[in-house]
C-alpha cells in the first residue's frame, strides 16, 4: 500500500524505487481507522494529550456532541454549561473563543487535531443558550430561534443533532418541539442521534417516542448507547431489539451504538432528580445548602421516579464508583464505591452524595454497574450496532476503562476469545458502518483515492488491559495509527502529529 499525502494512492501494484517511509507489516493487519461512533471529546480535541488513550486504540474519527451534552453554543449563563457537560467533557476552560456552534467549528477547523472530529449539535447546550434551564417546553418565538440556530449549524457542516432526554434541560422538551428541530435535520439529510428518557423500567416508552419523532419528520436515527439498565431489567434486550427490528422493517432508518462493557459513566448529577435542576448544578448546590430541601431530595432518592430514571435508587450504592475529586481529603475516594465512603463517614448514602457534590462543587462523575453482560452481548449482536465509547476525557485519576480499551475490546474479547463477531464484521461495525451512517466520505475504507485513516495492528494479539481496577492502561498490538496520512502513533508509541481536522458533512455526501 503506498500513502502519498493524505491519501491512498496505491494499494496494489506499487512500483519500485519510490523514496518513501517503508513499514513491513508483516504478521499484521492494514485496517481502516476506526470511527467512535458515540464520544465526548468536544473539549479534550483541543487539550495537549486530551485525545491520546482514543488514538492509541486506533480511533481516526471522534463523532462529538452526543447525549445532549457540548460546549457549544455557550449558555445564557455560561456556568450552567460549565457545570452541566464539564462532568461529561472534561473541566472546561476559564474562556472559550466562541460563543455560536459554528464559531466552535471555526475553532475546530483551525486547530490542529489528534484525530479527525465530525460533530454533532448538543440539543441540551442549544436549548441553554436561548432559555437557559427553563423548566417547561420553548415557546413560539424560542423553537424558531432554536430551529434557525440548528439549521445554520447543519450549513456549516454538523453531521446532526443529538438529544439528551434523560438530562436537564433536555428533560423537558416536548414532542412538538423535538419533531420540529428533527424536520431540520431530515431536511439536511443529516442524522438525529438520542440518549432517550429512559433505559430501564420505561424503555419500551422512550423508545416509542423516538421511533414517533423519526415517523413525523422522516429524519434517520442513531440510537445513542443502546442498552437496558437496573438489574430488574436484565434479559430484556431481546425485547428492546423486537421493537427496532418492527421499527426498521416498517420503514423508519435506525441504527444504534453500543459500548461492550456492563458499567455506563455520566455526571453524578444524573443521580439527582431533575426537578432539582431547574437552574443546573448551581441550583442543585443552593437546594442541598437547604435542610428542608436538601431532606426532600434525599428522600426522593430512596423511592422510584415518575418519567425519570432513579438510578441511585435502582443500583443501590454498592453499584456506583466516585471519580472527579479535587478537594484537599477527597483524592482518596477516586474509584471508591459510594457504599463505601458512605460507611466511612458514618451517613447515609444519598446524604453522603450530597455531601459530596456540595464539597466538589458537583464536578463528579460516576461509573455504574448497571447492565446484564448478555444484554450487553445480544445488543452487539445486532447487525445495526455500531461501536462508540461514550467514554468521558475526565481529568481525574479514575475514569471508565472504555475511555482506553473499547476498540481493542471489542477485537480481543469479542472477535477473538468469544467469538461473537467475525473479525470482518467488527471492523466493519467500527468503520464502514458509522462512515455511512454520518456520510463521512472517504472514511471507513482502504482503496484507492480514499483518506489514509489507517490502523497496522494484530487481530491475533492485540489485547485491551484497561480495567475497572486500573482503567488508564492503553492497549497492545496496535503498532500504528495513521490520520490523514501522518503518524499519530508508530510502533506502539503516541507521536507529536497533529494532522486531524474538523470533517464537515455537506449535503452532497447524501447521494
Amino acid at each position: 500500500m503506498l500513502v502519498e499525502g493524505d491519501r491512498i494512492s496505491a494499494v496494489t501494484g506499487i512500483p519500485s524505487g519510490i523514496d518513501a517511509h517503508v513499514m513491513d507489516v508483516s504478521g499484521s493487519v492494514v485496517f481502516p481507522g476506526f470511527i467512535d461512533a458515540h464520544a465526548h471529546d468536544d473539549l479534550a480535541l483541543l487539550r495537549p494529550g486530551g485525545v491520546e488513550s482514543k488514538v492509541m486504540q486506533g480511533v481516526t474519527v471522534d463523532v462529538i456532541g452526543n447525549c445532549g451534552h457540548g460546549c457549544a453554543p455557550v449558555a445564557t449563563d455560561p456556568r450552567l454549561q460549565a457545570s452541566y457537560s464539564g462532568p461529561v467533557l472534561g473541566r472546561f476552560p476559564e474562556a472559550v473563543s466562541w460563543q455560536s456552534f459554528p464559531e466552535y467549528l471555526d475553532r475546530l477547523s483551525t486547530t490542529g487535531l489528534r484525530t479527525n472530529a465530525v460533530a454533532l449539535v448538543p440539543h441540551g447546550a442549544l436549548r441553554a443558550s436561548i432559555t437557559g434551564y427553563a423548566r417547561r417546553p420553548l415557546d413560539a418565538r424560542e423553537l424558531a430561534r432554536a430551529t434557525r440556530d440548528l439549521d445554520q449549524a447543519l450549513e456549516r457542516g454538523a453531521a446532526g443533532l443529538s438529544l439528551g432526554l434523560m438530562y436537564a434541560p433536555g428533560d423537558v422538551a416536548d414532542r412538538a418541539e423535538l419533531v420540529a428541530l428533527a424536520r431540520v435535520v431530515a431536511a439536511r439529510g443529516r442524522v438525529l442521534a438520542a440518549h432517550i428518557r429512559s433505559e430501564g423500567d420505561d424503555v419500551i416508552d422512550s423508545l416509542r417516542e423516538l421511533l414517533d419523532i423519526a415517523r413525523r419528520s422522516d429524519v434517520r436515527v442513531q440510537l445513542s448507547h443502546l442498552k437496558v439498565v437496573s438489574p430488574r431489567n436484565r434479559g430484556r434486550m431481546p425485547e428492546v431489539l423486537a421493537v427496532l427490528d418492527a421499527a426498521r422493517s416498517e420503514g423508519i432508518d435506525i441504527t444504534a451504538d453500543v459500548y461492550p462493557y456492563a458499567a455506563g459513566s455520566t455526571t453524578a448529577a444524573a443521580l439527582f432528580p431533575n426537578w432539582a435542576l431547574a437552574d443546573g448544578v448551581p441550583g442543585l448546590l443552593a437546594l442541598l445548602d437547604t435542610p428542608s430541601e436538601r431532606a426532600r431530595i434525599v428522600a426522593s432518592m430512596h423511592r422510584p421516579w415518575q418519567r425519570q430514571e432513579n438510578s441511585f435508587h435502582a443500583l443501590g450504592a454498592q453499584g456506583i464508583l466516585l471519580a472527579g475529586f479535587r478537594q484537599p481529603g477527597n483524592e482518596a475516594y477516586e474509584g471508591a464505591r459510594l457504599s463505601d465512603v458512605a460507611d466511612e463517614r458514618g451517613v447515609d448514602a444519598a446524604e453522603c452524595l450530597c455531601r459530596l457534590m456540595t464539597e466538589e462543587q458537583g464536578e463528579l462523575t460516576v461509573v455504574m454497574f448497571q447492565m446484564d453482560e448478555d444484554d450487553v452481548t445480544t445488543a452487539l449482536s445486532w447487525p445495526w450496532s455500531l461501536i462508540g465509547s461514550d467514554g468521558l476525557p475526565v481529568q481525574s485519576p479514575y475514569t471508565h476503562p472504555r475511555m482506553y480499551g473499547t476498540f481493542a475490546r471489542i477485537l480481543s474479547e469479542y472477535v477473538r476469545k468469544r467469538g461473537l463477531l467475525t473479525l470482518e464484521e467488527a471492523i466493519r461495525r467500527m468503520t464502514a458502518l458509522p462512515a455511512e451512517r454520518f456520510r463521512i466520505p472517504g472514511r471507513g475504507v482502504v482503496r484507492e483515492g480514499a483518506a489514509a485513516d489507517l490502523v497496522v495492528a494484530s487481530p491475533e494479539q492485540i489485547e485491551d488491559h484497561a480495567t475497572f481496577a486500573a482503567p488508564r492502561r492503553f492497549p497492545e498490538h496496535v503498532r500504528a495509527v495513521l490520520v490523514n496520512g501522518a503518524f499519530a502513533t508508530l510502533d506502539g508509541v503516541a507521536t507529536e502529529s497533529s494532522a486531524g481536522a474538523f470533517l464537515p458533512v455537506r449535503r452532497s455526501s447524501t447521494a
